[in-house]
């Protein structure tokens, strides 16, 4: 006898849990066509490392999330009590997580902090403001399945700080520091094809 639930569950990527390694790149990094791009794939004490460009955001704290959205427009008439038809007027994507590892690198990243400096008493200096203007860069979200220990990465053509509030909280008791971020995902309008425009998928078969 058949199986009445025609569902999917034996396919190595149908049911997923784990953490995701993030990774950021300058915005004149080449976009990658695979995943070896981004960190090396073969075999080695080398495997895993990141590429030439690519640069680890380390840890994070309550997961990387990918999000994507939109807005519609409906048609109706009259004489029909619904809509008739829709369409997408608008879409956006973003990627949101916290990151753990509280070095000035990361806060001028999310804080759009000036450059890091040294003073002359050895101290590492950065200072903080109102830039006008994001950064816009490469951004990465990797994940290797534990089943397979095959990867799977969703790259963000290019990517830039969205608005929303990021604390440092000093507390004795309580959850650790982490720097909250959100990144926006903007359209390349370079790309032909529509649908290809803010992120791409890699999977490794």
């Amino acid at each position: 006898m058949g199986d009445f639930y025609k569902t999917g569950l034996t396919d190595d990527w149908a049911t997923l849990k784990g953490a995701a390694r993030l990774l950021v790149a300058d915005i004149g990094t080449a976009f990658p066509s695979g995943i070896n791009d981004i960190i090396v794939t073969a075999s080695g004490v080398t495997q895993y490392n990141a590429q030439a460009g690519w640069e680890d955001l380390g840890a994070t704290k309550g997961g990387v999330t990918i999000s994507t959205n939109h807005t519609e427009e409906t048609l109706s008439v009259d004489q029909v009590f619904g809509d008739i038809a829709s369409s997408p007027t608008s879409w956006e994507a973003s990627v949101q997580t916290a990151l753990a590892e509280m070095t000035l690198e990361h806060l001028q990243l999310v804080w759009e902090g000036s450059a890091i400096t040294t003073n002359g008493a050895g101290e590492r200096v950065i200072g903080y403001g109102q830039s006008d203007e994001y950064t816009q860069r490469r951004l990465a979200v990797l994940f290797k399945n534990p089943k397979t220990d095959k990867v799977r990465a969703t790259v963000v053509r290019i990517a830039q700080l969205q608005p929303v509030e990021s604390s440092i909280v000093f507390n004795r008791e309580g959850d650790q520091m982490t720097i909250p971020v959100q990144f926006k995902a903007l359209a390349d309008t370079s790309i032909d094809d529509p649908k290809q425009r803010f992120f791409m998928t890699f999977e490794q078969a």
